[in-house]
């Protein structure tokens, strides 16, 4: 199997538009089932761009608000000439050489000639940093992972009490749909014997630290669910 683009899909509905009867890839009827079919995994919403399309933009934006401050790392300039007006070629070369020296160092020299006027802002006037923080924080929302999963400002720390319960809760509220729509499509009779179910195996994941473990086989232990053996078994300590 592999992954077909979406805009390579076509979709064929009845006569009325309310049943799907095939789907097309590069404009070629696929089959509904077996070898060659398309396994279609629906979303859970009106999508990620449709919900957040603005937020994605604004954040792009931003992006190349702050590439052009890291270009340019003070107000946007002008050196105004205080003589005669400077041939094309000449004012090329003073703007490169300008340019080079401001990556180079923090003190300018003008001549009398040649004076300077800043316009615009400085990114600590519009609030660049505190913007891109706050754009941080909507996306991680609009994809539904908690703040601190991608650094952004929370109001709140993360404290070790809370830290142990982080991987759940980012699959309680995030994760679960979509891997809940991709084993449910994948577990159905065109794709999976139905005797068999397609599940993720998160045991792993999950997998607490070491103390949480060793109370987790004390109590099955005491109450003989378990043996010393399995308990070595599954900390693979013996094959």
């Amino acid at each position: 199997m592999w992954r077909v683009a979406p805009n390579r899909v076509g979709v064929f509905l009845n006569s009325i538009g309310t049943q799907i009867e095939y789907y097309t890839v590069d404009g070629k009827q696929v089959p509904n089932t077996g070898v060659g079919s398309l396994v279609v995994f629906y979303g859970n919403d009106e999508g990620l761009l449709n919900r957040a399309g603005r937020t994605i933009r604004a954040g792009a934006e931003l992006e190349r608000a702050a590439a052009m401050y890291a270009r340019e790392p003070v107000p946007s300039m002008v050196l105004k000439s205080n003589g005669t007006a400077l041939p094309a070629d000449r004012i090329a070369k003073l703007l490169d050489a300008w340019g080079t020296a401001r990556r180079n160092r923090g003190t300018a020299f003008l001549n009398a000639d040649i004076s300077m006027e800043t316009v615009g802002f400085s990114p600590e006037q519009i609030g660049l940093n505190a913007a891109r923080e706050i754009i941080a924080t909507e996306l991680a929302r609009a994809v539904g992972i908690p703040a601190y999963f991608i650094d952004a400002p929370t109001g709140s720390s993360m404290t070790y009490a809370n830290a142990s319960t982080a991987r759940q809760t980012l699959l309680d509220f995030s994760l679960l749909p979509l891997m809940n729509s991709i084993s449910s499509r994948l577990s159905m009779p065109d794709f999976t014997p139905s005797t068999q179910r397609v599940e993720f195996d998160l045991k792993a994941y999950l997998r607490g630290s070491e103390k949480e473990r060793a109370e987790i086989y004390k109590i099955l232990f005491d109450i003989g669910a378990i043996t010393t053996d399995e308990i070595r078994q599954m900390e693979d300590m013996i094959s």
